[in-house]
């Protein structure tokens, strides 16, 4: 009986992308609401690491602030990585403490 050859590979930077997939990113939402003949028009940032997780927990937003409705039809028109590239010389002399 011919002997099986099993071939083992460490993932390389395992604890790297561990990393990376367990940071916490803000995500902009913006999304419209439509029930019955009412439009709400909503901007939320959403604390998540992947977008993936941004669906979760905007399903979960929208239950909490629309259990009352029976049927409720979102359109989320942009989910976005909110990312910080302030340029503190736009602010210089417009703003004191």
């Amino acid at each position: 009986m011919p002997a099986k050859q099993v071939l083992i590979m460490e993932p390389a930077n395992e604890a790297t992308d561990e990393w990376e997939m367990s940071t916490l990113r803000s995500w902009m939402v913006e999304y419209s609401v439509h029930i019955d003949e009412e439009k709400h028009r909503h901007l939320s940032m959403i604390s998540a690491a992947n977008v993936s997780e941004v669906h979760h927990r905007l399903l979960a937003e929208l239950r909490k602030n629309y259990h009352s409705s029976e049927r409720i039809d979102v359109t989320v028109h942009r989910i976005e990585p909110v990312t910080t590239n302030t340029d503190a010389l736009y602010f210089e002399g417009i703003y004191a403490p």
